[in-house]
Order: structure tokens, then sequence, then C-alpha cells
């Protein structure tokens, strides 16, 4: 599974690259618009070819999935920790942060994956993740009823590191939105985790 976050702030081409990591089959998209009015979200997604509404997550304005026809929602840490557990919608699928392992062990089966980060030096945020990269706790991970998505400096030269480690998919935010080329940086992950998928399950048989 490959997932991936748009930037928080408008940028240039950015719905075009969008439109075309989901035409190459991305398979989740998280916006991050955490500054839009109502209006303007509603507009960003009605922007969005309607036929991949089922991949798109709201990071904020959750009372607009409903009326814009998305059913994935992501609340983030403090969002996680200062609200019960159950007063999540089970009739949408929902996904939340977390930033060690132990945090993620803990995670209840009401999340339907989750993101832990950083796993490796950010590329996006200077410093973030240079002492408490997170790859080498993956093998500490006893959580297996909620999905573990690695967040954090991942791109084509270690993508597949993580799932190596237990981990279930990768994300993608600085490798596309810092890089030139951000549509050959997905494909090229993506043929990596095909390959590698492939190779599995080639040996498995």
């Amino acid at each position: 599974m490959i997932i991936a976050l748009t930037p928080e702030e408008t940028i240039h081409a950015e719905k075009a690259v969008i439109h075309t990591l989901l035409e190459k089959g991305l398979d989740i998209l998280h916006l991050r618009k955490y500054h839009f009015t109502d209006l303007q979200m509603a507009r960003y997604v009605e922007s969005i070819d309607p036929a991949y509404l089922e991949k798109l997550v709201l990071h904020s304005h959750p009372h607009l999935s409903t009326e814009l026809g998305i059913s994935r929602i992501h609340r983030n840490e403090w969002s996680r920790q200062h609200s019960p557990s159950n007063q999540v919608n089970t009739t949408i699928i929902c996904s939340t942060s977390v930033h060690d392992i132990a945090a993620f062990n803990k995670l209840d089966k009401c999340w339907t994956y989750a993101f832990l980060s950083p796993i490796f030096p950010s590329i996006s945020k200077k410093e973030y993740g240079r002492y408490n990269a997170q790859l080498n706790q993956l093998p500490n991970r006893v959580n297996f009823t909620v999905r573990l998505i690695a967040l954090g400096g991942i791109n084509q030269a270690n993508c597949l590191l993580p799932l190596q480690e237990g981990a279930d998919g990768i994300a993608l935010y600085g490798a596309l939105w810092q890089h030139p080329d951000p549509i050959q940086n997905f494909i090229a992950c993506q043929q990596k985790l095909w390959k590698n998928f492939n190779t599995y399950h080639k040996d498995k048989h």
C-alpha cells in the first residue's frame, strides 16, 4: 500500500500531480488542508475526479464528510488523545498518527491504520527524525489488528526497508512535494514495492 499526503499550502501544479498519482494507482490520498474554509475544502474535493472519492481522506473538516461523499477521516494524535475511542463514527474508515511503537501497540481496533513517524529523518522538516527515527522500533510491534503505515523520510532509495521490518505500507510526503519530479519518484517506489511483493509470493510458492 502506498499513501500520499498533500502539502498543507497549495503549490504549483498540485492538482495535476494529484490526478496523475491517482491515475497511476495511488492507493489513498490524505487531504491536509487545515487552513481551508468549508467552501474551499468543498471546492478542492469537487476538483478531483469523483471516481477517486473512495480514496480520499479528510485530515480536517470531518463534518463535511457526508456532504462531500468521503468515507475516510484522519484524526491526529492530539485529537485521538482528547476524544474517547467510542466517539469514532463506526460508519467511517478512521486512521490516526503515532510517534513511537509503544503508542501504536496500544491502539484500539477502531483504527483501520496508523501512521508511525518519523521512520527516517524527514525530507520536509529539517532535523526532524534525526535522533528519533523509528525504523529500528518496527520489530517491537505486537499490534497486528491495526495496519502500520510508515511515514517520514521515505523515498525510492529506502522505501522497501519499512516493509522488510514489518510495516504494512508506506506514506509519501517530502519525496513528492520536495522533489522536482514527484510522479517519477512515486512510480519508482511503486515499482519497487510491486517487484518485492511478486518476489515474496513467488518464493512462498
